[in-house]
């Protein structure tokens, strides 16, 4: 049994060495690049992995992931970003999953966000369960979209070894990605035909900040916990309002402010 990891890039120069270090262990690493128009591609191919070309949309990784899937050549799948790290405990966890007669199907694995040079351990962050480990023939992306994972046809277990997730390399390049997947959620809720309302746009941003940053416990991650869910709160005001934006041109009336107590349907 072996494990085909896959990743993928776009513009990924300043991660994608680092990132493919913690892959020394993988059989056989595919990196799916999005046209990198930066170094990203010779550094992967220097560093070992096999690349492979989609020029496809590089707003979000799930459809390039779909694409990579496919080509894969192992028995188990490892799915990581190029801004993430696999921590040794976690390492020496997969070689030992996919040598298990007994193995399940699928292996949840903890994220460790690291925001503005902190982990942050508070306010529902972690553990931040995603679905990275599994069957190459169990596993597939019945939804592809911003924040779909992988579904897997069978018993799943979690892992307690961690990838360490470095999001952000600054605050501009957070606000290239905020710009980015308000613009994807929007569309998203426009697709699924919600009106917006005065609850979406004003009360639901503050129940999120006030959830985490307080009841959470996110206050206990210092300035940059309060950052995060700051911005995290102003993510979902801006998708909404994008999406007020969008009905409005299209000539709608929408009373914003007398529906603010109406939750979406």
């Amino acid at each position: 049994m072996k494990i085909s990891a896959v990743v993928h890039t776009y513009n990924e120069e300043q991660n994608i060495q680092a990132c493919l270090e913690t892959l020394n262990f993988a059989d056989e690493v595919v990196v799916v690049d999005n046209d990198s128009t930066d170094a990203t591609v010779a550094l992967a191919r220097a560093a070992g992995a096999r690349v492979v070309n989609f020029p496809g949309p590089c707003g979000y990784p799930e459809p390039a992931r779909v694409f990579g899937l496919a080509q894969l050549r192992m028995d188990w799948v490892f799915i990581l970003d190029a801004d993430e790290r696999v921590s040794p405990e976690l390492q020496a966890e997969l070689l030992a999953c996919k040598d298990d007669p007994n193995s399940l199907a699928g292996y949840w694995v903890p994220i460790r966000n690291y925001h503005f040079g902190r982990w942050l351990k508070r306010g529902g962050l972690y553990p931040d369960w995603h679905l990275r480990f599994f069957r190459r023939a169990a596993g597939s992306y019945p939804e592809v979209g911003l924040h779909r994972g992988v579904k897997v046809q069978g018993p799943t277990g979690h892992l307690r070894g961690h990838i360490a997730h470095y999001s952000y390399r600054s605050i501009e390049h957070y606000f290239d990605k905020f710009n980015t997947y308000t613009t994807l959620e929007a569309r998203r809720i426009i697709a699924r035909q919600r009106r917006p309302n005065g609850y979406a746009l004003v009360t639901k941003p503050l129940h999120r900040f006030c959830k985490a940053y307080v009841l959470q416990g996110g206050f206990r991650d210092g300035l940059p916990g309060f950052l995060f869910h700051c911005f995290s709160a102003a993510y979902v005001f801006c998708s909404e309002l994008k999406v007020w934006h969008h009905y409005q041109q299209q000539g709608e009336r929408l009373p914003v402010l007398t529906t603010l107590w109406k939750r979406k349907q």
